[in-house]
């Protein structure tokens, strides 16, 4: 009997520290959130075992709460991304082609997912319609949809959403401001100043 109620108490002691948020990052139920520099300044990112989730420019929210409010995923803080991802993430700011920088994109509508996919084909320098991306989608009725499935872009600056503007031509809104849309379309020579 006491080696059944020893076998119950040493059951019932807690996991070693650490072990349950290791097992759910390893097992890809939870991603790990730090800030890295950006040539826009600090940048928040989430990132899973698949890749980036989440990416929002540190004046859009201080902390990591916010952060993880703004994205509403299960993460822990980090104090260090993965070199070769932190590497990737620089170069895609850097040079505006993101197409190296593993994305995760589980846990959004597939209609989101196929927006967002869409949208990282457009190339640096260039823009397009919300209306280009529903005719491609073949739902030429879902611009307003489209532009929806934009404004909850969870990785902005690496899915580019900011390429996309109106059909007159107008940059259209963004989810850091019109102003920030602008800045960065200038920058990567999309319109000239």
């Amino acid at each position: 009997m006491k080696n059944i109620e020893a076998t119950v108490r040493s059951l019932r002691t807690e996991p070693p520290h650490g072990l349950e948020m290791r097992t759910l990052i390893g097992a890809g139920a939870a991603d790990q959130v730090t800030t890295i520099d950006s040539p826009f300044g600090p940048v928040w990112v989430g990132w899973s075992i698949r890749g980036v989730t989440g990416l929002t420019p540190r004046f859009a929210c201080e902390t990591v709460d916010d952060f993880l409010e703004i994205h509403r995923r299960n993460a822990y803080p980090a104090d260090t991304i993965p070199r070769d991802l932190e590497d990737r993430i620089e170069d895609a700011l850097v040079r505006g082609a993101t197409m190296d920088v593993p994305v995760d994109l589980r846990g959004i509508a597939e209609f989101q997912r196929s927006v967002l996919s869409m949208c990282a084909t457009i190339p640096p320098g260039t823009v397009r319609s919300y209306g280009w991306i529903a005719e491609r989608l073949e739902s030429p009725g879902a611009v307003r949809a489209v532009g929806t499935a934009l404004g909850r872009n969870p990785i902005p600056l690496i899915i580019p959403c900011h390429r996309v503007v109106r059909s007159d031509g107008s940059v259209g809104n963004y989810a850091f401001g019109p102003e920030m849309k602008r800045e960065l379309l200038i920058r990567e020579g999309a319109i000239l100043v």
